[in-house]
């Protein structure tokens, strides 16, 4: 981690919204087996206003744009760690040795992670398209973004085609995969319920069940990594490019969001219709990088301005600072909350709005500990640990 005068502050508030955004995504998750956490016909508890709001405004405006802005941000961190010059020339020493190390670590914390923590995770995933996007972190930007773009849109064109698939299905059958989800989940409730030990292998079994989507999350991974790595070298990452261009990314994210909007709504208001469904998660899919650059686009202009909107990257840019602690930490708090033999076993025994109150509580929680904690360290205590496995003794209180 560079000293404190080497940060872009702009990277870390990302970071931190980043991190902060995921947790609503992710809550459903925590709480609810696979079968029905991205579920609305299964879920649980209906499809009452409250409960259809929540989850409308968690697709609409979170779901996929921070997961995206994380993403990107972990490509910069190939070029920020490693240099320009590639690891195979350097023969395992410098820097390139360093980011090997580094992707090495975080891939035995995805598997723990995912493991014995939570199924969800991503680090692992991460680690993996690090590897690939590590060998390209020389290239000029135009060449980066011509890849992961045409990376991203091969993988949207392919999840498009199987979701224009699913729409098509009859309703009877439509109905019957529901009756199998709520089925599925009800089984697995069932056993995270249990003591520890069950919630630890049903949690495990759904991990395994996750693992052989991970080729296509690595094709997914590296082109957003690309792309992430090939705007921070036009500019965009770090607060160097004009108003306007900041402008023109804005409006373009903000008409994209707009335009995925339409069939959400159309879906929560019109009797969800599986074809309204099928076309905003299509759509989600594909412009999920638009609107990510315009959040880091209101970002980078907030960061700019001299009002109150000036405060809002200083406020999270702790968090980002210490993303690493802060979403292992998350996974930490909502399983003890929800999962059997760690804490309250709430699982599956509250409503969206519910898991919303308890994101929102989260949040505050870590914007103050992120603030309080690096007013006395410097660094997080994950990252410490972290930077100690890959580069060796680094001191963690401030001098």
């Amino acid at each position: 981690m560079a000293a404190d005068k080497d940060r872009i502050m702009l990277l870390d508030a990302l970071r931190g919204l980043g991190v902060l955004g995921i947790l609503l995504c992710n809550a459903p998750g925590f709480a609810f087996p696979m079968a029905l956490s991205d579920s609305v016909r299964a879920w649980p508890f209906g499809t009452g206003a409250e409960t259809m709001s929540v989850w409308l405004v968690t697709q609409w405006l979170f779901q996929r744009k921070f997961v995206t802005l994380f993403s990107m941000l972990f490509g910069i961190s190939m070029f920020l760690v490693g240099g320009e010059k590639g690891p195979v020339s350097e023969g395992g020493a410098g820097k390139g040795g360093v980011l090997y190390r580094r992707l090495g670590w975080l891939a035995v914390f995805g598997i723990v992670h995912g493991f014995a923590i939570w199924w969800g995770d991503v680090l692992l995933s991460y680690a993996l398209a690090g590897l690939a996007v590590a060998q390209a972190r020389s290239w000029p930007a135009r060449r980066l973004l011509s890849w992961g773009i045409g990376l991203w849109i091969a993988f949207s064109l392919l999840t498009i085609g199987g979701l224009a698939l699913l729409a098509f299905e009859p309703p009877a059958e439509i109905a019957a995969e529901a009756a199998r989800e709520a089925a599925r989940g009800a089984a697995a409730i069932a056993a995270y319920r249990g003591d520890f030990m069950r919630s630890l292998a049903i949690n495990a079994a759904e991990r395994l069940e996750n693992l052989p989507y991970e080729p296509i999350i690595f094709l997914l991974t590296t082109g957003l990594m690309m792309i992430g790595l090939g705007a921070y070298k036009k500019g965009v990452f770090t607060g160097a490019v004009s108003t306007r261009t900041y402008g023109v990314l804005i409006a373009v994210g903000l008409a994209a969001l707009a335009v995925v909007g339409w069939p959400y709504f159309a879906f929560a208001l019109n009797g969800m219709g599986e074809r309204d469904l099928r076309l905003a998660e299509g759509l989600q899919m594909i412009t999920a990088p638009l609107t990510t650059l315009a959040y880091v686009g209101l970002m980078a202009l907030a960061a700019r301005s001299t009002g109150f909107w000036r405060r809002l990257p200083a406020v999270l840019a702790p968090v980002g600072r210490m993303a690493f602690t802060n979403y292992i930490a998350q996974s930490l708090v909502m399983t003890a909350i929800f999962y059997g033999g760690r804490g309250l076993g709430l699982y599956a025994r509250l409503d969206r709005p519910a898991l919303a109150l308890i994101v929102v509580a989260l949040w505050i929680a870590q914007v103050l500990w992120s603030r309080w904690w690096l007013e006395r360290f410097s660094m997080g205590p994950l990252e410490w640990i972290w930077r100690r496995l890959y580069r060796g003794p680094t001191r963690l209180r401030r001098e």
